[in-house]
């Protein structure tokens, strides 16, 4: 394997070919790299793992979990939990066998007091349902933690469809995760938010105190794809692996 050592994280990310296509990202199913240039590229795990280490994060949150070996059981943290309600894998081996909605009421009704340092959201990929997720999270995260999403970054309107199901089966889907994403940076001075540009596009939602983030103007009120597609950079935050430290660190 070709690396590149990473002084702030101590890791080793993987160099790959990729074609620098607005939107093009390897998922979690696909393996497909094709030659251009070659790009950085981290895992939505990698990111996860990075936030922790660097802040010393205690508590982890995994909203969404499916197969565990995707995501979870490679983040790195003291104290992990998962949520999913088990409908697309069936052996569902997590802390919370249900969906967000009925977490966040069992937090409410026995863990009122408890916090998460990150909680990553990779349940149902609708927006009116990531827009509470979000919501939630925000309510137990350490004011200091953060949230990361998955899928914020769709390649094609396909992608970007409202229904997982295409013909009765499950085809790769990013959904509408990116508006959720949208709005939030048109209206949430309170936060910051951006989408680094790999693994289908890994939001990150941080708390900004000052309450003076710049809003995006606010040009897309119907959530067309095309117009999103037409200025993703601005509207999403979309930023480069290679500019992740600024952003967090500005």
């Amino acid at each position: 394997m070709v690396g590149q050592f990473h002084l702030s994280a101590l890791i080793y990310w993987p160099l790959r070919l990729s074609v620098r296509t607005p939107g093009f990202h390897p998922g979690k199913r696909s393996s497909i790299l094709l030659g251009a240039t070659i790009n950085f590229i981290m895992y939505r795990f990698d990111i996860i793992n990075k936030l922790i280490k660097e802040n010393d994060f205690k508590k982890y949150l995994e909203i969404g979990v499916c197969d565990p070996t995707h995501c979870f059981d490679k983040v790195q943290c003291e104290h992990k939990e998962g949520v999913d309600p088990g409908v697309e894998f069936e052996e569902n081996p997590v802390d919370h066998t249900m969906t967000s909605d009925e977490f966040f009421r069992f937090m409410d009704d026995r863990r009122p007091n408890d916090r998460f340092d990150v909680v990553f959201i990779d349940g149902l990929h609708k927006s009116y349902q990531v827009k509470k997720d979000i919501h939630n999270s925000l309510r137990y995260l350490n004011p200091n933690g953060y949230i990361l999403l998955h899928d914020c970054n769709p390649p094609n309107s396909f992608m970007a469809r409202e229904d997982y199901l295409v013909d009765g089966e499950y085809r790769e889907w990013n959904g509408t995760v990116w508006k959720a994403i949208y709005e939030l940076r048109t209206s949430r001075t309170d936060l910051k938010v951006c989408v680094v540009d790999t693994d289908w596009g890994i939001g990150i939602v941080q708390n900004n105190f000052f309450m003076d983030t710049p809003l995006v103007q606010r040009h897309n009120p119907f959530y067309e794809f095309n117009i999103m597609d037409a200025n993703r950079e601005e509207d999403l935050g979309l930023i480069q692996v290679e500019e992740l430290d600024n952003w967090l660190y500005e």
